[in-house]
């Protein structure tokens, strides 16, 4: 087994562009219970109870929906330089940026699909009043008891034309691939990895014809099931759309549901999943005709209009 760059430490924060600024926040913090930290121009920053950094997701004004970027914390200063040499000599590097609301200077690189991405070490904690600080000391505050009370971050799910490539990108930089989704031919069609235990911290699916953007859906932590079901009666109650009604992947192993944001941004609620400790755990692959998006229903993603491209170029 070859030695994995340990350059990353975990996801720290996404960025996404909503054309409705103040109604995605409304959602954010009244459904999934986010909070709010900060205010920069055109961008509000939001994070859940259960994290310790100034902001996880910064949602910022723009004509449409989509991804912004996806922020890194490196494992150390020392780290945040090698990593950047490294990017460098592949021909990823854009540059340095001073920083923003919430961390220090920050070096972006895009990945092989133009995904921005940001890599830094410099964050700064999150400021919590003393009334909603928690008695509990690995805990940045009280459960706010808001909404579906999500606790943290868990993964942001990317549309890629090559989900193959996009793997050797990620696991060049030092994430395990964990699992993947695969035709019959053995083409690539979705996978997961991640720089932690966690199961995924970033995830890929197939979009050769490049239709649906840049972002699949950002996904928040619960703490369990029970609260995946809480949460959909507080979309649905609160005039919100679900995409999808609760249910278990297979691949992955979570009980989830999915929202629509008032800015058009597909959102998860995830509970469940297993941690993955061994460093040479995967890939576990999943052929797509055990429907690895779906462990208990007939209805299978990959067999629908979406990924027809997907078997057509699959078949050439």
């Amino acid at each position: 087994m070859p030695k994995r760059n340990h350059f990353i430490s975990q996801l720290a924060h996404l960025e996404i562009y909503s054309p409705k600024l103040e109604e995605s926040v409304k959602f954010f913090h009244d459904i999934l219970g986010l909070e709010e930290s900060g205010r920069l121009g055109k961008s509000v920053y939001m994070r859940a109870w259960g994290e310790f950094f100034h902001h996880s997701l910064k949602i910022t004004e723009g004509p449409t929906h989509g991804l912004g970027h996806i922020g890194w914390r490196a494992e150390s200063e020392e780290d945040l330089l090698e990593a950047v040499e490294f990017i460098e000599s592949k021909g990823y590097g854009k540059g340095w940026i001073e920083g923003d609301l919430g961390h220090g200077r920050a070096y972006q690189f895009l990945s092989p699909e133009g995904h921005l991405e940001e890599i830094f070490w410099d964050v700064d904690l999150a400021v919590i009043p003393e009334e909603k600080q928690s008695k509990w000391r690995s805990r940045p505050q009280k459960n706010p008891s808001r909404g579906a009370s999500v606790r943290r971050l868990d993964h942001v799910t990317l549309w890629s034309s090559d989900v193959s490539r996009h793997n050797q990108y990620y696991q060049e930089l030092g994430f395990k691939y964990n699992e993947g989704v695969v035709l019959p031919n053995g083409t690539e069609v979705g996978s997961i990895l991640a720089v932690s235990s966690l199961n995924h911290e970033v995830a890929m699916f197939a979009d050769f014809k490049k239709e649906h953007g840049n972002l699949n859906h950002i996904c928040y932590a619960v703490e369990n099931r029970d609260q995946v079901l809480e949460t959909a009666d507080y979309v649905v109650d609160n005039g919100y759309r679900l995409e999808m009604k609760p249910f278990k992947h297979a691949l992955g192993e979570a009980f989830t549901t999915y929202a629509i944001e008032p800015g058009g941004n597909r959102v998860e609620i995830y509970g469940g999943s297993p941690l993955y400790f061994a460093p040479d755990y995967g890939p576990k692959l999943w052929p797509v005709e055990e429907n690895p998006n779906d462990a208990w229903s007939e209805h299978n993603i990959f067999n629908t209009a979406q990924f027809d491209s997907i078997h057509e170029k699959a078949g050439k």
